[in-house]
């Protein structure tokens, strides 16, 4: 269930639609994004292959994966903690829509902003026979590339016509975010209509039932969702496991003293070696302590030439397993064992329901030791806290760094375009911040800085260099962190994208090769097929023209199998503006084409 060693999955096959069903509409919540994440995920969305697929260095494959997908996704992420994208493309710009910030308000007795932490998808996906199914996926990973150690839950549901209160929490935490989802307001309302009548099955002999828990925000009868309210954090156990990466003091304390009268109990915590010192050994006396072995957390990077920063690994899954006499819970997705977590952030968990004979604390921890625990294979270390051990908490520089982002972002800044004749400037207003620390921003795709001031003005920037992305630069003269931030950006010229897709699609071996991709039924095979075309129209001159046969033969046998994948070459003769890319007659050949399967009707 939790082997390590075997039970790997890729985040993309999570996303990906099941066989004969295609993407219709995805919410998904992430605490940091990576922008190529992102681009990864709209490439196992909206053409069913790997996030790091070699589609993703195809600029035609990059290009309709960002378009099939960009009025579909929904994804919400806590605002100032968008990352810096290693390979900027004007592609990005067609991110745009998909991505939406939410910002959190402080509560009372809270000195700072609470987090937006969630991992979240609830997928809506639809056939040819117009049958809908529903996919809800919990993790504790956030959609970057990091490599740490975390835990997915999904499972599948139909419509039917009775209703079921299961789903009301999730339709509380759509309702929640509704309030951040600007034009796609009214498609995260319609998932909120439809899932009560959705029946989600588990499908599975060890778990009989589940809940879904959402925490930090409104429900619909006007109380707070609490992880509080749940046996987890209320009730005395026989048996406890906590896997949480970060780690406050008090929180391990109430499990460890919470059981004063069950005298056969057992408690395990695995969390990071550097969490350790926020311990206090007395008040977690009661628990057996370990930690991922050095070899894991560096493994990887002694055995790469890349950057070991990148590619080192620890915990960062969040899985509470409980039990009490024959019953077993298990707890898992986005929320620490932390006072933050529990006082003021954003996050959702799932609870499966289990009994004793399937799970427990025995069988788990053979999961995840890979056996005894003192096998070879065991990627986890006991550790014993000094008696003396007292807790240390102190504010990291990079805590205080996203702090000054938080206060940028809920400053509310915005932007606007100008035109300029052959050029455009963009003022920014971010507003004003009072901060010691020294700020620059920069449009994302341009290497024009200025440093933070009421107005801030950047010339010179042609169309496609217009976004609402914009580079972010904090620092206090010796640390700096640097974030992407979205500020709603005024008078962007509508043929931007036309300009962005023309840049992409710049002459007729390209569009060849877009209508090849387009219409074939794997994409892999056609990104391949399109770059072999590419391949025998450099050694052939251009003089010679193009031949029409194959693709109307494609055009025919798309006509006669799936008609309405036709329609999709309408985006590209709307948005390709530049002249001699379309070939002659080719608009003319598919108004018959439209005509004759009555694309119209």
């Amino acid at each position: 269930m939790l082997n390590p060693n075997q039970d790997r999955l890729d985040y993309g096959q999570v996303l990906t639609p099941p066989v004969g069903f295609r993407l219709d509409f995805a919410v998904g919540t992430t605490y940091s994004l990576d922008l190529d994440a992102l681009v990864g995920a709209c490439i196992a969305l909206g053409l069913s292959e790997e996030t790091d697929s070699a589609l993703l260095n195809n600029p035609i494959c990059l290009l309709e994966a960002l378009r099939s997908t960009g009025d579909k996704v929904a994804l919400f992420c806590e605002g100032g903690q968008i990352h810096m994208p290693n390979n900027v493309t004007p592609l990005y710009v067609l991110l745009e829509k998909m991505v939406f910030q939410v910002t959190t308000r402080k509560h009372r007795g809270i000195s700072r902003y609470p987090s937006f932490h969630p991992k979240f998808w609830l997928l809506r996906y639809i056939n040819d026979d117009k049958e809908v199914l529903y996919r809800v996926v919990v993790l504790s990973r956030n959609l970057t590339f990091d490599r740490s150690w975390d835990v997915t839950f999904c499972m599948d549901g139909r419509l039917t016509e009775e209703t079921t209160d299961k789903n009301d929490p999730v339709c509380d935490f759509l309702s929640y975010l509704s309030n951040f989802a600007g034009d796609k307001k009214l498609a995260v309302r319609r998932m909120m209509r439809e899932l009560p009548y959705v029946e989600f099955e588990l499908n599975s002999k060890e778990f009989y039932d589940y809940d879904f828990i959402p925490v930090g925000i409104k429900a619909s009868d006007g109380s707070y969702h609490n992880i509080t309210d749940y046996p987890l954090f209320s009730d005395s156990f026989h048996e406890v496991l906590i896997m949480s990466p970060f780690l406050s003091n008090g929180i391990i304390k109430d499990f460890n003293d919470r059981n004063p009268y069950i005298n056969h109990s057992e408690y395990i915590l695995l969390t990071r070696a550097m969490s350790l010192d926020r311990l206090k050994a007395k008040d977690c006396a009661n628990f057996k302590i370990y930690t991922l072995k050095d070899a894991i957390v560096d493994g990887e990077s002694l055995i790469s030439e890349e950057n070991s920063a990148i590619l080192q690994q620890d915990i960062h899954a969040k899985v509470y397993m409980v039990r009490k006499n024959s019953d077993s819970d298990l707890y898992l997705g986005s929320l620490n064992a932390s006072h933050n977590a529990m006082n003021g952030n954003v996050e959702f968990m799932m609870r499966l329901r289990s009994k004793n004979r399937y799970l427990n604390l025995s069988k788990l921890t053979e999961q995840l030791f890979c056996g005894e625990e003192d096998a070879v294979s065991n990627p986890f270390q006991r550790v014993t806290l000094s008696t003396e051990q007292a807790a240390t908490v102190t504010e990291d520089t990079q805590s205080l760094l996203d702090g000054v982002l938080k206060e940028l972002v809920r400053n509310r800044p915005h932007a606007r375009v100008e035109d300029c004749g052959d050029t455009f400037s963009i003022k920014v207003y971010p507003g004003i911040l009072s901060t010691p620390y020294q700020i620059e921003i920069s449009p994302l795709l341009s290497n024009k800085r200025a440093f933070l001031a009421e107005e801030m003005v950047f010339q010179g920037l042609s169309l496609t260099q217009l976004s609402e992305f914009y580079k972010v630069y904090v620092s206090d003269g010796e640390n700096s962190i640097s974030r992407v931030l979205m500020i709603p950006t005024e008078g962007i010229p509508e043929e931007r994208e036309k300009a962005i897709v023309s840049g992409v699609i710049n002459d007729k071996h390209c569009f060849y090769q877009y209508i090849a991709f387009l219409l074939g039924d794997d994409h892999m095979l056609s990104s391949l097929e399109s770059m072999e075309i590419q391949k025998q129209a450099g050694s052939t001159s251009r003089s010679q023209g193009y031949q029409l046969p194959p693709l109307y033969e494609k055009m025919l046998q798309t006509a006669a199998t799936n008609p309405g994948k036709l329609k999709e070459i309408d985006y590209l003769l709307k948005t390709v503006s530049a002249d001699g890319v379309i070939p002659e007659n080719f608009e003319k050949l598919y108004d018959t084409f439209r005509k004759v399967v009555k694309l119209d009707d």
